[in-house]
This record gives C-alpha cells, structure tokens and sequence, in this order.
C-alpha cells in the first residue's frame, strides 16, 4: 500500500509509522497523527496509537475535535 506519491515521503511515513507503534506498545502511551495534503489528488492519512485508521469526513472532524480539546487543555 501506499500512502503518499513521493517514494521518499512514502518511506517516511512507514518508517514514523512503524517507530510510533513500537514505541507506544513499549511505553503504553498513545498518539494522533493527521496529515491532510494541499492538493486534492493526495490522501489523507490519520494515524491512531502509529496504525492506519479507516476515516470519513465524519471520523476526521471527531478526531480534530479530541485534539482541540486535548490542546486547550494543555493551555
């Protein structure tokens, strides 16, 4: 699968993505990755805990919205 039209991009993120779920299955803490591309012809990843999450519009607006609140939080 790929997940962005650049190789090298592409490798970047298959290497972030396979360091965040070591790390996170090493440390039991969690993260959300977006990565929304400019131009319509490239995909939309969103990454839950460093794995692939199938989003809709829907699934994306819940998510912005948690990191919103958790950003707040933070102050």
């Amino acid at each position: 699968m790929s997940w962005h039209k650049d190789q090298r991009v592409d490798r970047a993120f298959i290497s972030l993505m396979d360091a965040l779920v070591s790390w996170e299955r090493d440390t039991g803490r969690g993260s959300r990755l977006i990565f929304i591309p400019d131009a319509d012809d490239e995909k939309t990843i969103l990454l839950v805990d460093g794995k692939p999450y199938p989003h809709g519009p829907l699934d994306l607006i819940i998510q912005l919205d948690m990191l919103i609140s958790k950003i707040k939080g933070r102050g």
